[in-house]
């Protein structure tokens, strides 16, 4: 309501005022009152009555005001309609506001009244666009979507295959919390992974994920690093976020609790699936799969273990009975090409760092069958590479000439040494850069992270063994694979921690820089997705 307005129309006197007021409002607030309504009180009854504007609009209104306006306030008014001001209420009096949308508007003005024009009515919108806090994008939904279909089978077992930075565990929380919503209470969710920094990741998200599309209150947890759950048989309904080992140990030592917690659980999620068939581990999830209800979801990037051992392959694709949901995009061979296109991962350039090893590395025939089923090269092969003063100068220079590019770079070193090796080097050269490893204390470790996840303090991580899961740095544009490996799991799971895309909270570009070795056979992340595919295809 118009201060203004108000205090000027309240001058035109009690009596005036009671013919505009209506006689119903009156006599009924004068009831309520059990007094006589004051002349600002009626004024206040018009402009509520008829609205602000409406009541400018109306002639027996204005015709009310202007009368009662300060002369000084008839000189302003009738400055601004550029009207005479020797006499401005006779100025004011003879203009017609009804005829002048103009003037009408500045009177408006006058009295801080926004203006509504004759007939307006407050607009509502055809439609409006609802936009939830926790939301997939269209790939995720389908991959999501079928997730949930093939869990609807007894004891089924599903592996959900995903390239790093396409959002597996999202996706999965969001299948997860579909499945809480349709069951009664007293479900629980068992995740389980190799990391604290996994598991640590696994819990955010779980929160993260429940708040936001959740449908009942449940308790979130750890059982990981130094949080336990004392007694399993006190976990009713919600999710237990688990280390394997630790899970795996108690699963012996409290067999009891574990089988009965098998009776409640609605489905076990496997991270990093490629691990499941670890005899520890498969017997831990086969031990928690004893209701027919219960589902087994395994997420990987890479649904085998190794270049060379079909085996260990058919093994993996066996136990999750060969059910296997993947990205399938209408008009793309290969779904990284899609996500690249639509900017969910950056678009990857590979660049091989050259390096030619002093002297002749000869493996021993053990060494050569270790290399043949799939281990990476020897230890002592290892230490001379990391050693080696030629080889970390290229390093040390390849990763000074990307930040001075305006890289953020994540590098995988070839040991706990090799990374604080490199760091201290870049340091004394004037880049910003820290090592983090399995022996960095964990609050200093997770400082770190987050200085280089969150600032510009830190525009170089040198890590080894800590991050290749896990991490989420969606600003890292360079990964330096200054380790050698055959793994194509290791290698995916590397250059991943750059290849998040702008839709995804990253970059359009990333590079990929590897010294000396890159897995062999593998031109791009592409082909390395669609590498174990026919293992998992039906017989």
């Amino acid at each position: 309501m118009s201060k203004r307005l108000v205090e000027a129309l309240s001058r035109a006197g009690v009596t005036s005022l009671y013919s505009v007021a209506g006689k119903a409002a009156v006599d009924l607030l004068e009831r309520i009152e059990s007094k006589t309504l004051s002349a600002h009180g009626l004024a206040q009854l018009v402009v509520d009555r008829y609205g602000a504007s409406q009541a400018l609009q109306e002639p027996e209104i204005r015709a009310l005001i202007i009368p009662a306006l300060k002369r000084n306030e008839a000189d302003n008014l009738a400055g601004v309609l550029g009207l005479s001001q020797e006499d401005p209420f006779a100025a004011l009096q003879r203009v017609d506001f009804s005829r002048s949308e103009d003037q009408l508007a500045t009177l408006h003005a006058f009295f801080g009244v926004v203006y509504e024009p004759p007939g307006f009515v407050e607009e509502k919108p055809s439609s409006v666009r609802a936009t939830g806090t926790y939301v997939l994008f269209p790939h995720q939904r389908r991959a999501s979507l079928e997730v949930r279909h093939k869990l609807a089978t007894p004891r089924a077992r599903v592996l959900l295959h995903m390239p790093t930075g396409a959002g597996k565990t999202r996706t999965a929380m969001t299948t997860i919390a579909d499945l809480l919503r349709a069951e009664p209470d007293e479900r629980v969710i068992v995740w389980l992974a190799h990391s604290e920094e996994l598991c640590d990741q696994a819990f955010d998200e779980a929160a993260k994920a429940w708040r936001a599309i959740g449908s009942r209150e449940l308790t979130i947890y750890r059982h990981y690093g130094d949080s336990r759950v004392h007694n399993f048989a006190e976990v009713r309904d919600g999710f237990v976020i688990g280390s394997l080992a630790l899970m795996y140990l108690d699963s012996l030592k409290r067999q009891d609790e574990f089988l009965d917690l098998s009776s409640r659980i609605r489905l076990i999620v496997m991270d990093e699936a490629h691990q499941a068939i670890a005899p520890t581990y498969s017997h831990l999830i086969n031990l928690l799969q004893r209701n027919a209800a219960t589902g087994v979801l395994g997420l990987s990037a890479t649904p085998g273990r190794s270049l060379i051992d079909v085996g260990a392959d058919l093994a993996l694709a066996n136990f999750f009975n060969r059910q296997k949901v993947t990205l399938n995009v209408e008009g793309y061979d290969n779904p990284i090409d899609y996500l690249v296109d639509e900017g969910y991962l950056a678009r990857m350039e590979f660049v091989e760092l050259p390096f030619d090893m002093r002297g002749e590395v000869k493996l021993s025939s053990t060494e050569s069958q270790r290399l043949a089923d799939g281990f990476d090269l020897p230890g002592r092969i290892l230490d001379a590479l990391a050693s080696d003063d030629a080889r970390n100068l290229l390093i040390v220079d390849a990763v000074a000439a990307e930040v001075a590019g305006g890289g953020k770079v994540i590098l995988f070193a070839i040991s706990v040494e090799h990374a604080a090796l490199i760091a201290s080097v870049l340091k004394l050269r004037g880049v910003s850069a820290a090592a983090v490893t399995s022996s960095t204390p964990t609050e200093r470790r997770r400082q770190t992270i987050q200085r280089f996840k969150d600032t510009d303090e830190l525009m170089v991580l040198c890590n080894y063994g800590v991050l290749t899961t896990g991490f989420d740095a969606p600003r890292t544009n360079v990964a330096v694979i200054a380790r050698p490996t055959s793994s194509v799991v290791l290698y995916s799971q590397m250059i991943g921690r750059a290849a998040r895309g702008t839709r995804a909270g990253g970059n359009e570009k990333c590079r990929i820089l590897t010294v000396v070795d890159r897995v062999p056979g593998f031109r791009s992340l592409g082909e390395g997705f669609e590498f174990w595919n026919d293992i998992w295809e039906e017989d």
